[in-house]
C-alpha cells in the first residue's frame, strides 16, 4: 500500500459493499441512523451478546434472595401443621401379625392407648415412613409417605377412592410426574418397591412426599389396624414422654436451609450484581468508542457541512441507544429462560426441591440498571464526539 492510502485510512483491499436500498419515503435522520447500525452490525452484535451476558450475571445475583423469600414464605403458608410430632415406632412384624386377644396384641393396645396417647386438643393421628426414589436421571432420594385420617383437619385432600395418593407439588416438579402417571419407590434397606398411580397433586413445596388414606398405609405397608406413629398439631404436646418422641418439626426446622443459604451466599450474591452492572458498562463503552471513532470521518465532514453536535448525537450516539435499549428488551426473558433451566438442572442435584422464582419488580431492576450504565455511557461518548476536530475529514477517502 502506498503511504497517502495509509493517510487516508484507506486499509481495505476488499470492494465495497452493495449498500441496502432504503425508501425515500423514510425520514432522512431515521435512515442515516440505519446505515450507521448497517455499517457496525458485527459491533452491534457484539452488544448484544455482552449484553445478554451481563444480564445473565446480573439476574444470577438479583433473583437469589427473592427466591429464598419466596419460597420461605410458600412453606409458612403451607405448613401441615405448626408442630409435627414423629414417635418411636413400636410396630413390628410380630406386632402386625399377632392375632386379637394374644399378649402381644395386648402389649401393643397398652403401647398406642397408654404411652402414646394425648389429650392435646386438636391433635390428631398419622403415620409416616420413608421410602427412596428410584436411580434414573436424578438421584435417588428419600420421600416421605404419609398416611392421614379421611377429612384431615390438617392435609386438606379430599380421596375419592380408599387407594388414591396424591403427591406434593415439589415432587412432581422435580421428577416431571402428572396426574395418572405411576411412580416406583424402594424400601432403604430391602429389596422391596410399591408402585403408586398418582391421583392427584397436593401443594406443599416443603418436603418431596406422597399421601394417602391411614388405612390403605397400613394395608400397603402391612401394619396393624389402627397403627400410627405421628401427630399433627397446632398446639404443643406435654403429655407425651420425651423418650416416646423421636422427631419434633416446626417452621424453624423447614426454613432452616433457606436462612443457612442467604448467610452463606449472600454477600457473594452483592458480587454478582456489581460485576454484572460492571461487565455491562465496560462492553457498551468499548464498543460504542469503536463506532464512535470508526464514524470519526464522518463526524468531522458533518461538523464541516454546519451539523452541531446536538445533532451529530442525535444521529451516532441514538443509534447506539436504540441497539442497547432494544437488547436490554430481548436479553432480559432469554437471560431468565437461561437462569431458569440453569438453576432447575442444579436444584435437582439436591435432595428437596426449591421452585424457580423471580418477582417481576427485578426485571425493572435489570432494566432500570441497564439503562442507568449506558446514560453514564453515552455521556463519555457525547464529550468524544465533540473532541473530534474537522481536520479529520481531510483524511477522507473519497
Amino acid at each position: 500500500m502506498s503511504p497517502l492510502k495509509f493517510m487516508r485510512r484507506d486499509l481495505s483491499r476488499r470492494k465495497k459493499k452493495k449498500i441496502v436500498h432504503l425508501s425515500s419515503r423514510i425520514h432522512f435522520v431515521t435512515r442515516f441512523r440505519f446505515r450507521i447500525i448497517f455499517q457496525n452490525v458485527p459491533n452491534y452484535i457484539t452488544i448484544f451478546v455482552g449484553v445478554f451476558f451481563a444480564n445473565l450475571i446480573l439476574l444470577f445475583g438479583l433473583m437469589f434472595s427473592p427466591l429464598l423469600a419466596h419460597f420461605e414464605q410458600d412453606i409458612t403458608h403451607s405448613m401441615l401443621c405448626k408442630y409435627q410430632y414423629v414417635l418411636q415406632d413400636m410396630d413390628s412384624e410380630e406386632f402386625s401379625d399377632a392375632p386379637d386377644g394374644t399378649m402381644t396384641n395386648v402389649l401393643y393396645k397398652f403401647y398406642t392407648d397408654s404411652l402414646l396417647a394425648t389429650s392435646t386438643k386438636g391433635a390428631e393421628k398419622y403415620s409416616i415412613n420413608t421410602l427412596k426414589t428410584q436411580e434414573g436421571k436424578l438421584k435417588s432420594e428419600d420421600v416421605m409417605v404419609y398416611g392421614v385420617s379421611p377429612g384431615s383437619a390438617y392435609v386438606d385432600i379430599e380421596f375419592q377412592n380408599p387407594d388414591d395418593i396424591y403427591i406434593s407439588n415439589a415432587f412432581a416438579e422435580k421428577h416431571n410426574i402428572h396426574v395418572g402417571d405411576s411412580v416406583t419407590l424402594d424400601e432403604p434397606y430391602d429389596d422391596n418397591d410399591y408402585t403408586f398411580k398418582i391421583a392427584g397433586i397436593y401443594t406443599y413445596p416443603a418436603s418431596i412426599a406422597v399421601f394417602m388414606e391411614q388405612d390403605q398405609y397400613n394395608k400397603v405397608f402391612n401394619k396393624q389396624e389402627g397403627y400410627f406413629n405421628g401427630y399433627f398439631s397446632d398446639k404443643k404436646i406435654t403429655d407425651i414422654s420425651d423418650e416416646m418422641v423421636s422427631t419434633v418439626m416446626t417452621k424453624d426446622d423447614l426454613d432452616k436451609t433457606c436462612r443457612q443459604l442467604e448467610v452463606s451466599m449472600g454477600n457473594m450474591m452483592v458480587l454478582f450484581q456489581g460485576f454484572g452492572v460492571i461487565m455491562f458498562v465496560l462492553i457498551i463503552y468499548l464498543l460504542s468508542k469503536i463506532i464512535i471513532e470508526k464514524n470519526a470521518q464522518s463526524i468531522s465532514m458533518a461538523k464541516i457541512l454546519g451539523y452541531t453536535n446536538h445533532e451529530i448525537n442525535r444521529l451516532y450516539i441514538t443509534a447506539t441507544t436504540i441497539v442497547v435499549v432494544l437488547s436490554l428488551i430481548l436479553t432480559i426473558p432469554l437471560a431468565n429462560i437461561t437462569i431458569e433451566e440453569i438453576c432447575k438442572a442444579a436444584f435437582a442435584q439436591f435432595s428437596g426441591w426449591l421452585p424457580y422464582y423471580v418477582p417481576e419488580i427485578t426485571f425493572v431492576k435489570m432494566f432500570a440498571a441497564g439503562v442507568i450504565a449506558y446514560a453514564l455511557v453515552a455521556l463519555f461518548q457525547i464529550r468524544k464526539v465533540k473532541r473530534i476536530p474537522m481536520t479529520d475529514a481531510l483524511k477522507n477517502v473519497e
